[in-house]
């Protein structure tokens, strides 16, 4: 869906390309950069063990509109690199090409131990639009750039996952009954803990590594995570309101004392009522559940939020290429 903007913008498309990586000084190799998902795949990288990269752009807008009679003036680009994880934002001015009216190149750098998870590199024209500098005319599709397969869990930054036999584990006496499971979550109230089974066949295995694996296998791998951990996601945020309590002084629900807890809500009422602040949004869920007609809402809402959490739509999306790529290739040996 097309942004609105009160200004007149670009009509023609504005496409960002990634023209080259580097890795400490060497060229990144073609396979780790996705021109079709407009990804660029760090952690698939053999070694974790890089400092710096720097990524070289290159953006294109139309020409007709950006040179002919138009209500702005003095167009010019700019590279923005974002990342939720990390709350880390890096902006880069980029350079008009000589003798090309609408396209700019730049290259941005980045040190490894600044990013984790998953960043987004987005670029933008801007220009003089009624006498008001700097806005925004287009905006390219944004590229992914994946340090992490999948972002770590909430509880000051991630929750503890540990591997255990559920079938023999002694200090954990509570997960014989579970041996049949993948994985258990205990929802300690100080320390919430996933734990996964080792003792379900072939089970870490799949989720230790994820590199040098067929595509078929990356899917699956890609595909389990993000499903334990968008029903990670949605059992902690249960537990999460049915903590909430009424304060009493204002009347109003006010958010749990425990961290993990509160950081849960937030995230996930950010996402499941967009448009109200945190506390509003605390407010209408806590009247959803407590609603006969209401708590069916709140938590059709829920699924939906927990999976874009965890990106499992994008996943989805990746592993259904992957296996698409395989049936092409054996289409073509055949």
């Amino acid at each position: 869906m097309r942004k609105v903007f009160p200004y007149d913008v670009l009509t023609g498309d504005v496409g960002l390309t990634i023209t080259r990586v580097l890795i400490d000084g060497k060229p990144l190799s073609t396979n780790y950069i996705n021109p079709d998902l407009m990804e660029v795949d760090f952690a698939g990288l053999e070694s974790a063990k890089w400092e710096q990269a720097v990524i070289e752009v290159s953006l294109t807008g139309p020409e007709l509109e950006l040179t002919g009679r138009q209500p702005w003036e003095k167009p010019a680009a700019m590279l923005q690199l974002n990342c939720g994880s990390t709350n880390t934002r890096q902006a880069v001015r980029l350079v008009k090409e000589l003798q090309a009216s609408a396209r700019w190149a730049g290259s941005i750098e980045l040190d490894r131990e600044d990013w984790y998870g998953r960043a987004t590199l987005r670029a933008f024209v801007h220009a003089t639009v009624e006498g008001v500098e700097h806005r925004i005319i287009g905006i390219a599709d944004d590229w992914t750039l994946s340090f992490n397969d999948i972002p770590p869990s909430p509880v000051n930054g991630s929750i503890t996952v540990t591997w255990s036999d559920f079938a023999t584990d002694e200090k954990h006496p509570y997960l014989k009954n579970f041996a049949q499971d993948p994985c258990y979550l205990r929802l300690d109230p100080d320390d919430p803990t996933l734990f996964l089974n080792r003792g379900f066949e072939g089970l870490e295995a799949l989720l230790v590594d994820r590199k040098h694996r067929p595509r078929a296998e990356k899917a699956l791998h890609d595909s389990t995570r993000a499903n334990m951990a968008s029903d990670v996601w949605s059992t902690m945020f249960v537990t999460a309101l049915e903590a909430v309590e009424t304060d009493s002084e204002t009347g109003l629900p006010d958010f749990p004392r425990e961290d993990w807890q509160t950081v849960v809500l937030k995230t996930l009422l950010a996402r499941i009522y967009r448009d109200l602040s945190p506390h509003d949004a605390l407010v209408t869920a806590v009247a959803a559940r407590n609603s006969a007609q209401g708590s069916g809402d709140l938590f059709e809402r829920l699924i939906p939020a927990a999976s874009g959490q965890v990106r499992l739509p994008q996943l989805l999306r990746t592993g259904i290429l992957l296996l698409e790529k395989d049936a092409k290739d054996e289409e073509t040996t055949q």
